[in-house]
């Protein structure tokens, strides 16, 4: 998800990775832990769910819980 110079990304581990992307490459600007994979995928534990967002939060699910977690600031 594009916010201004920086972008939201999700990654399958559940962490949250606030980054620069541009023509020379990626710059991580951030990254947070959010909830633990709890789905099985080739042997390892993944959460392929997709974010959600809304009031400058991020919205992420697993299988047994719901986080929400703040993008203001």
């Amino acid at each position: 998800m594009k916010n201004g110079d920086r972008y939201f990304l999700s990654t399958e581990a559940g962490d949250l990775i606030i980054a620069k992307l541009s023509p020379k490459g990626y710059e991580e600007v951030s990254r947070a832990h959010l909830l633990e994979p709890t789905t099985e995928a080739q042997g390892r534990k993944v959460d392929w769910s997709h974010p959600a967002y809304a009031d400058k939060c991020i919205f992420v699910r697993n299988d047994t819980e719901l986080v929400c977690a703040s993008l203001a600031q």
